[in-house]
Formats: C-alpha cells, sequence, structure tokens
C-alpha cells in the first residue's frame, strides 16, 4: 500500500484525483449557522423561564499581532511562544509558501508523484533517499521527547502555516506554486523533520542523489529512480561558494567600549537555505531581532537586549564515508574486523507520475549498513563485487535546532548564551562569532564532528596523502574523509561529555576562545580566529591547522588589525558602526593589494603575451587598465577588475594558499596572514614569462566572450533577480580575496516549481573558476543578510540590508528592492524599540485561531 502522510489524502495508482481545500472563514461560518440554527429549536423544561446566556465563544488558541515595516520586515508580538510561532509561520507563509511546501514534499519523498520523475530521474531518486532516511519518523520518535515549549513554537508555526495555505485559493498561490495541489497544510512532526534535513546540508545533504544511485552490481543499468551518470556531482557547500565571514567586536577595539558584531553571510541567493528576516517578541521572555532559515522558528543570526551573534560556515567534517571490502562471491555482505555483515535491505515504493499524467509504482530494494545507507558516486565510488561505500552522519539524530535557537535567543549573558551550547549542542555546521553588551567576545566551532581515535586519525592522513588513491581522491577532489570501513578501530568514539548522540567531540573539547579585541571568521578552520591567540591541538576533524589560508581569510585579517589613518578602523584602532560598514562592503580585494602594482611593473613596455599554444595575444591595453585600477576594489565602477579576476583565474586556486609559481614567497606557518607573497621574479632570458602569458589568457577569454578589458565590474557582474534586468553587483569572487564574495552557486535542492527564479545557469561559460560567459559574470549566490550591529549606553543600534530581499513572491513589492539598495551599498536601519517601530508601520494584522 502506498503511504501517505497524515496531512496527503491518498491518491489511486493511476486515475483522476482532486484535493479539497477549506477556507477558515467558510468553516467559521458554517459553525455560526449551525448556532444560530440550534437556538431556534424549542426550549426543554415544564414552562417559560429566563433564556440561559449562550455559552461564551471559545478563545482562540493562538493570537499575533504582525506589524510590517519598510521591505516588508514583520514585526511579531504576541502572549506566549506558541502564538508566536503561529505569527511567524503566518508571516513566513506570504513570503515563501512555495519553498517550505516544496521541501515538505521533498522530505516526504513525494516528489516524482507530483512533479514526475524529474530531470535525469533526480526527483524519484531524492523520493528513494528520503524514503530510506525516513526523517518524518525520525521525527515523529522524537517529537514527544520535545520541551513543552518547543513543541508549542512548533505547533504554532504550522497553524499559522496552515491558516495562510487554508485561506488561499490555490490559482491565488504566488509563482511557481501557482494552482500547485502538493501546497497543502502540514504537521508540526513535518516540520521537524524538515529541520532535521536542513541540519544535514554539510553531510547527508551532498550525498541524496549519491544514495538514489546506490544499485548492487549486476542488478542493471538503472532505471526510473535511479539518476542518470553525470546528472549529479557530490561538493562540500564551501565549494558551492557557500561561506560567510563574522567578526565579533570586543570593548578593546570598538570606538563605544561596547560589544559589536559584524554578520556576512555568504549563501544562495535562491532556494530553501536563503534567509528570512523578523523581530520576535513575547513581553517579558523574549526580545530578539535577526535572520532565519527559512521554515525553521526562531532567530539563526541577530541580536537581543544582551548578547549578538553571527555564524560562518565551518571547515569541519560532519560525516565520515567509509569504503567497505566485500566478501568474494557476496556483494551485499562485507568484512568487518574477524567476521562478516549483511547488508540491510528495505523495499521502497514510490509513485512516479508520468508524461500524460497517469502514476505508476516504481519498487527497488536500497541498502543500508550499520554505518548507513550505501552510496554510489559514479566513477569516483563505485559498488563493485570487491568494494562498496557507506558513511555515518553526525547531525542524523540532531532533532534539536529550534531549541538551539531559542535558548541562544533567549539569552540574558555571555555565559547563558555559551551554556546553550554545552547543554542543548544542537547547532549544525557553523563557527560562532558572538559578543555582548559589556565589551566581551566569544567564538567556538561546537558543530558535532566525528570523535575518531588518535590511530584512526593518523591512519587517514596517511592514506589522504596519496597512501590510498581512494581516500586521496576523496579528500581533494571532495574535501571529504574516507575510512576503512572493514577497520572497528575507525568506528566513532563514545565520550560521556557528549549528551546529544554518541560518537560526537564533546563541548569540553571544540575549539573556543574569549577575547576582548575580537574574534572572527571567513571559512578557513579555528586555527587563527585571533591571529594574537591561534587555537592548537584540536581534532583534524575540526579543520587543519599550520596550512595555507584563503585570500579572503587574510583581508579579513587585515581589516580587523591595520592600524593607521586610511585603515579600516582609522588611526585610533577603534571601529565604530560605519566603520564596520565600509569595511565589509569596501572590496578591496586582498589579491590586489599583494601583486597588482608587480604585475603592472612586468607588464609594462611589453606589447605580446604569447599563449602556451604559441599565439600572440596583445596585452598593452590590459596592462594600461590594471596601472590605473589604483583602488584595487571591486566596486561596479572599478575597470580592471574584470581583467584581474580573470589573471587571478589562470593559476591553480591552491597557489593562492601555498604560493605555487606565482609567489616568490611560499606560505609559511610562522607568518600565516603574510605568506605566500610577492609576485615571482621574472625568468631567464629565452623562458617564456608565465605572468605575461597568462595576462594574455585572461586577454584571449575576454575576448572570446565579445568583453573588453575596459568594461566596468557593474556592466559585466549582475543579478537577473528580476526579469528582463540586469542589476549591477559590487563584488568579488573567492578567487579575488575580497570580504565581499558574490557568485554563482548550485547549492539548492528546491524543484523547479519551488521556487521562482530568473537565473539561468551561465551558457557556453569559458572559464570555469569565475563562471564567465557571454553573459558576464551571474550572480545568485553571495553575500546575504549583512549586518552591523553595536550595543549603546541605549540598547542595541544596528544596519542592515538583505540582498536578495524579504519575499520569493515576484508580484510583491519585497521581491527585489534591496536587491537594488545593494547594488548601490545603501544600508538601511533596522527598526527595534517600540517607538522606532510604532512610527514606521506600513501594514499591520492581527491573526488568531486553533
Amino acid at each position: 500500500m502506498h503511504p501517505t502522510s497524515p496531512a496527503s489524502p491518498s491518491r489511486g495508482v493511476p486515475g483522476p484525483h482532486r484535493r479539497t481545500r477549506w477556507s477558515l472563514s467558510l468553516l467559521t461560518s458554517l459553525s455560526l449557522l449551525a448556532a444560530a440554527a440550534c437556538g431556534d429549536d424549542p426550549k426543554p423544561g415544564p414552562g417559560p423561564g429566563p433564556t440561559p446566556p449562550p455559552p461564551p465563544p471559545e478563545q482562540p488558541k493562538y493570537e499575533a499581532t504582525i506589524r510590517r515595516t519598510a521591505h516588508g520586515i514583520p514585526h511579531i508580538t504576541a502572549k506566549d511562544l506558541g502564538s508566536l510561532s503561529y505569527g511567524q509561520g503566518y508571516a513566513f507563509a506570504k513570503d515563501h509558501v512555495c519553498i517550505l511546501a516544496d521541501q515538505i514534499l521533498k522530505i516526504r519523498g513525494q516528489r516524482a508523484e507530483y512533479l514526475g520523475q524529474g530531470p535525469g530521474s533526480t526527483y524519484a531518486a531524492s523520493d528513494f533517499a528520503y524514503r530510506l532516511l525516513d526523517l518524518p519518523e525520525r521525527a515523529r520518535a522524537a517529537f514527544d521527547q520535545q520541551p513543552e515549549d518547543l513543541k508549542s513554537m512548533l505547533a504554532g508555526y504550522v497553524a499559522g502555516f496552515n491558516r495562510y495555505v487554508s485561506e488561499t485559493p490555490a490559482a491565488s498561490l504566488p509563482q511557481p506554486c501557482t494552482g500547485a495541489e502538493w501546497v497543502r497544510p502540514i504537521t508540526a512532526q513535518e516540520l521537524l523533520a524538515f529541520h532535521i534535513s536542513a541540519g544535514l546540508t554539510a553531510s547527508a545533504y551532498q550525498l541524496i542523489l549519491a544514495i538514489g544511485a546506490a544499485e548492487a552490481p549486476g542488478v542493471g543499468a538503472g532505471g526510473v529512480g535511479v539518476p542518470a551518470p553525470g546528472s549529479f556531482k557530490i561538493e562540500r557547500p564551501d565549494a558551492s561558494h557557500v561561506g560567510s565571514n563574522g567578526w565579533a567586536i570586543g570593548k578593546q577595539r570598538s570606538a563605544g567600549g561596547r560589544g559589536m558584531v559584524v554578520a556576512n553571510p555568504h549563501f544562495p541567493w535562491e532556494g530553501e537555505l536563503k534567509l528570512w528576516e523578523s523581530h520576535l517578541t513575547v513581553p517579558g521572555q523574549l526580545d530578539v531581532y535577526g535572520v532565519g532559515l527559512l521554515g525553521v522558528p526562531a532567530v539563526l543570526i541577530g541580536f537581543n537586549e544582551n548578547v549578538s551573534w553571527t555564524h560562518t560556515f565551518s571547515a569541519g567534517q560532519r560525516m565520515t564515508l567509509y569504503k567497505l571490502p566485500l566478501v568474494p562471491g557476496k556483494p551485499k555482505t562485507y568484512k568487518y574486523g574477524n567476521e562478516e555483515r549483511q547488508m540491510t535491505e528495505k523495499q521502497i515504493s514510490i509513485l512516479v507520475k508520468l508524461p500524460e499524467g497517469s502514476l505508476t509504482r516504481i519498487t527497488r530494494t536500497m541498502h543500508m549498513t550499520h554505518y548507513g545507507p550505501v552510496i554510489v558516486v559514479p566513477g569516483l565510488l563505485d559498488w563493485t563485487p570487491q568494494q562498496a561505500y557507506t558513511f555515518r552522519d553526525a547531525n542524523l539524530e540532531n532533532t534539536q535546532l529550534v531549541a538551539q535557537f531559542l535558548g541562544m535567543n533567549r539569552a540574558k549573558s555571555l555565559a547563558e548564551f555559551k551554556a546553550v551550547y554545552e547543554t542543548v549542542q544542537g547547532i549544525p555546521w557553523v563557527n560562532t562569532m558572538a559578543a555582548d553588551r559589556e565589551g566581551n567576545t566569544w567564538y567556538t566551532d561546537s558543530s558535532p564532528t566525528p570523535n575518531l581515535k588518535p590511530e584512526a586519525i593518523a591512519a587517514w592522513q596517511t592514506a589522504s596523502n596519496g597512501g590510498d588513491p581512494f581516500a586521496t581522491g576523496a579528500w581533494r577532489s571532495l574535501g571529504l574523509v574516507l575510512l576503512d570501513g572493514s577497520d572497528p578501530q575507525n568506528e566513532w568514539q563514545d565520550d560521556p561529555g557528549r549528551d546529544r548522540s554518541p560518537g560526537l567531540v564533546p563541548f569540553s573539547k571544540v575549539p573556543q576562545l574569549d577575547r576582548e579585541d575580537f574574534v572572527f571568521n571567513a571559512n578557513d578552520s579555528y586555527w587563527l580566529t585571533n591571529p594574537a591567540k591561534p587555537l592548537t591541538g584540536y581534532s583534524p576533524m575540526h579543520g587543519l591547522e599550520n596550512v595555507g589560508q584563503s585570500m579572503r581569510t587574510r583581508m579579513n585579517a587585515r581589516l580587523l588589525t591595520e592600524v593607521r589613518e586610511d585603515g579600516a578602523s582609522g588611526a585610533d584602532g577603534k571601529f565604530t558602526r560605519a566603520e564596520l560598514q565600509n569595511a565589509i562592503l569596501g572590496n578591496r580585494a586582498m589579491t590586489a593589494e599583494l601583486l597588482r602594482e608587480a604585475v603592472v611593473q612586468r607588464c609594462q613596455g611589453q606589447r605580446y603575451g604569447v599563449l602556451a599554444d604559441g599565439r600572440q595575444i596583445d596585452i598593452r591595453q590590459a596592462c594600461t587598465v590594471l596601472e590605473g585600477w589604483t583602488s584595487n576594489r571591486f566596486d561596479t565602477d572599478s575597470v580592471g577588475a574584470v581583467v584581474w579576476r580573470e589573471f587571478l583565474a589562470t593559476a591553480p586556486m591552491a597557489t593562492y594558499a601555498t604560493g605555487g609559481t606565482l609567489f616568490a614567497v611560499p606560505f609559511d606557518p610562522s607568518a600565516p596572514l603574510d605568506t605566500p607573497n610577492t609576485l615571482a621574479p621574472p625568468p631567464a632570458a629565452g623562458q617564456p614569462d608565465l605572468v605575461l602569458r597568462r595576462l594574455a589568457q585572461a586577454v584571449d577569454q575576454l575576448a572570446r566572450v565579445g568583453i573588453p578589458v575596459t568594461r566596468p565590474l557593474g556592466e559585466v557582474q549582475h543579478t537577473p533577480r528580476v526579469n528582463g534586468q540586469r542589476i549591477p553587483i559590487h563584488g568579488g569572487h573567492g578567487i579575488d580575496g575580497t570580504a565581499n564574495v558574490v557568485s554563482f552557486g548550485t547549492l539548492k535542492s528546491t524543484s523547479e516549481r519551488g521556487d521562482f527564479s530568473a537565473f539561468v545557469p551561465p551558457q557556453d561559460v569559458v572559464t570555469p573558476r569565475t563562471n564567465l560567459s557571454p553573459q558576464g559574470y551571474v550572480i545568485n549566490n553571495g553575500s546575504s543578510f549583512i549586518m552591523a550591529m553595536e550595543f549603546t549606553e541605549e540598547g542595541p543600534k544596528a544596519n542592515a540590508v538583505l540582498t536578495y530581499s524579504q519575499s520569493s513572491d515576484p508580484t510583491s513589492s519585497y521581491f527585489a528592492d534591496q536587491t537594488l539598495m545593494f547594488s548601490r551599498k545603501e544600508w538601511r536601519p533596522i527598526l527595534f524599540t517600540e517607538a522606532e517601530i510604532a512610527a514606521a508601520v506600513v501594514e499591520q494584522q492581527t491573526v488568531s485561531g486553533n
């Protein structure tokens, strides 16, 4: 029998079906009519008497007031947490109903049923994988264990979301889910299942289609439900241009002597990983402002009256892969120590909508090991008669996402804030930088991390440094740890200090640091969160020490540490809020500050650069442009930034961390933020000059797509968020070494019906590293919620911009208003006090219900 969720009616196979949508107002009217009819019945009793008073009307369980200010920011006030979440769920649905409905469809494993098998059978493969993980069942098992306030928040949120869905006719839903029959009420358990899914972003989320691709040897070449070869790839989120900068400034470096925070997450501009802004208040209990993950109650990045915080994507490991030697002649049996273990088989059936509209049922046998699901990455991690691959996920049992965020949101001090990390342990995949109103700062990477024995780590390091081609390939191409699954020493080790799940590094052993000057992170490891106090001695599963840093990390550190008149914090070395804003969006490029003048000196007086194929390319105009680009910034009016980026792309990415052939001085762990440096010297007479060759390559690449080297960045780099409009976008790519990063990314799992998009992947890309195409640089990823805040004697003060704007509805006035602001480097004030909000309300609504 086809499984259905509590919120989903069964569908025949095949045949017509229909959906019934109930309006809350209609139900209320019917109830009133029924009550009136009952009032006309004869009254029982022996004779006339006074009419008894009618029973008091039922008080609504939830009630919240939503006041939207400029740019659609909702300030939600309620009497309790359940009502607050009711208001939040309702307001969120107005902005992003399609995305959450699509994500619930995804975790239910029902996409193919409504949307067809998908390109390359990817929807069907996703359905099989999510059915195997069975997140809804995990959530149902965990729901009753949640504290009462958490259960009330989840229930309230879905009640608010469901109210919007129920009162909005299908034909009135926004694009792209207009008329979609799969936009329907959800349950609190399904919302919790989606939260588990969000926690898998740095782990199983990457491997969903690899799970769907896993078929035992000899089963066949695949079919419906098995993703086509080349239809998916596996990569760490940070390799998909997901990153961030996070600064917490302490009393020693703030002009006001109190804490300050810069939030600059680099996240997708489309899909379910977008952020949504709100202000949440329960008088006397909670008053917090910031952004959250779509569909997740509470605030992920933001501030209250006592503490402010931000996050960056962690460089650590949230899972380990395992290679399993198979028993000869038994492709479903693997060796483990001195024994043999049989894979667990699970028969899974899904419904698939065929092109003509009928439904067919597809059944597959999926396989699990004691570590987790079997996976296949064609050409890299294949299931053969000799070996198979599986993985263990540190976040698959994490049902504490909202508990973590709520605890942070409620914290009345930095000590309380830290205690949430120690006791709840629900943070999924990020570093945290926090500052309090007293001017103290704190950093931690307490994301769940595999707790491996020193012997296991040593064996992995040997294997990944060339000792084993599979482990080496997994590390160098995917950034993932591959262990020998037949060796019991590679199991995760239980530690009594880790309460949430066994096998994880305990809180007492995760990287953390307290400072009164600053802490920061830009997606390298914890090592140099403050250069004056390097963090060392931690498991490499948390990240690496004594390795070359990215140019962006070095630029962050330069902005934070330089003290001079024209420096980021001025001659006094103490930041104002305006200086924080100017620094994070200053678009200074570390690579240009290190190398541009030397490259100009090398190319001056030179007419040609000679490519490897012998062609001579005229580089004179490019050299002149770079000479005039003295700002070294990636602003929209910067002439020179485009040719510089293409010049950088000719060298391997590792060059910028290690030195390679471009730098004279390689990386030195004793001077990690100053090396590599200095342009490599010119070659001996008669030898090709690689610097001139690289500049010629850049000129040639731009000529191939018809972009002159004199074109300013804003005419080349743009976002098509609004159909028919090219909105100029400033900022660098990861290769450039700017703090503000924008790019084209692919990290999303929304279906084509789940999120409106005017983004078209760049066509005819000539430089894969930069996504240069005849369309220029198309931007759909990068700086998202940018905030500069400070604690003052009057309370928190902050400015922000949400780069892709508040709403996913293309007809909303809040769909691209802030995107235009970001293009112009405009900030808006965050309204936090009652007086500020009351004076700026654009629309107000009180919502209530049960």
